[in-house]
């Protein structure tokens, strides 16, 4: 049983994977300005540092979703307000903020992730 759930995580971490190489290359080859998407973006990057039990800074989010540090603090702030991220303290560096996805927000993803490998 026990491998049937880390089965079905991989599969989970690996459609999350195939989406962020699917956004870069949209960037790369249509450009980002017109494919922006930074919340998508972000919750993609925060989901797959969570997977692989990474902490993750804004800085690093706004580097994942392409855009400025500014844009990403707008955006953080409204998936806060919404209940899909929380902010924690650096405990080695109190200046250092990292953004974890709430329960709630994992679990829609996880949902997604499923249809997607399902073909739904």
């Amino acid at each position: 049983m026990e491998g049937d759930a880390s089965g079905k995580r991989q599969q989970r971490l690996d459609v999350c994977l195939a989406l962020i190489t699917v956004r870069r290359l949209v960037g790369r080859y249509i450009g980002f300005e017109l494919s922006a998407d930074p919340v998508w973006d972000m919750l993609l990057d925060l989901y797959a540092s969570d997977a692989r039990a990474r902490d993750i800074a804004i800085s690093s989010l706004a580097s994942a979703a392409n855009v400025p540090p500014t844009t990403a603090l707008r955006a953080i702030k409204g998936m806060a307000e919404l209940g899909l991220v929380s902010r924690h303290s650096d405990p080695k560096d109190g200046r250092r903020i990292y953004i974890r996805l709430t329960p709630s927000a994992h679990e829609a993803l996880a949902a997604i992730f499923d249809a997607i490998a399902d073909g739904n």
